[in-house]
């Protein structure tokens, strides 16, 4: 088992994922591991989301150097149309929105850190398989998901993209960060059992903090 490392992540998937490959990132932020992507793995094709209008004006302009990357102002999801999202803000930064917004309302992830949810505004949602459909992708290689307890509502309404990932790194929660959200037993179960083998994490037990990132690879097609 692969332990992850925020600080060189990149150069060990990129020993371990080869370039030239389709790409989708949900959650994107601002775009700083976007632009990681681009240069590790310079030669892919690169869809990312990001449903928060000023964190999606950054992450453009952010990346408009790279041709690879493209972005849209959707939050991947379960269904097709609209819903309510919480952005978050970190109380020492007023009015500017943090990385931890999500489409489920936040729970026991605030005994755990000072960010705040103070509004909720609609958004524009999607399914990763009438996204693929509308625009003729008909397979995603590597699938990063980091969606504040969203992950797997996302990929288990989409079966169609789901049989053609390859690599999965995705965010898992150990406590109920948001309300109603799935616990990493329940979304590591899952994926799985979609034929996936889990390859690497980037945490070594689940009470040190609430939540962290594992890394999948497809064994079975």
């Amino acid at each position: 088992m692969l332990q992850l490392k925020t600080h060189n992540l990149f150069k060990q998937l990129e020993k371990i994922i080869p370039d030239n490959i389709t790409i989708l990132e949900g959650g994107a932020f601002r775009g700083h591991d976007t632009i990681a992507m681009a240069q590790t793995w310079p030669n892919s094709k690169i869809y990312t989301f990001e449903p928060v209008p000023e964190l999606f004006a950054v992450l453009k302009d952010s990346t408009a150097q790279f041709d690879n990357i493209h972005c849209f102002n959707l939050a991947l999801s379960n269904k097709n149309g609209t819903a309510q999202f919480w952005p978050s803000e970190n109380p020492k930064r007023n009015g500017i929105h943090s990385q931890a917004g999500s489409l489920l309302q936040p729970k026991e992830r605030l005994k755990w850190s000072n960010i705040k949810f103070n509004e909720s505004f609609e958004v524009q949602t999607i399914t990763l398989d009438s996204w693929a459909k509308q625009n003729n992708i008909g397979h995603i290689d590597f699938l990063w998901l980091d969606l504040q307890g969203f992950e797997l509502p996302v990929m288990q309404s989409a079966p169609n993209i789901m049989q053609q990932v390859k690599y999965l790194y995705t965010e898992v929660h150990f406590i109920e960060a948001y309300a109603g959200q799935k616990q990493h037993q329940e979304v590591i179960a899952w994926i799985e059992d979609q034929g996936f083998a889990m390859i690497g994490k980037d945490y070594e037990n689940t009470s040190s903090w609430f939540f962290g990132n594992v890394l999948f690879k497809r064994i079975v097609k």
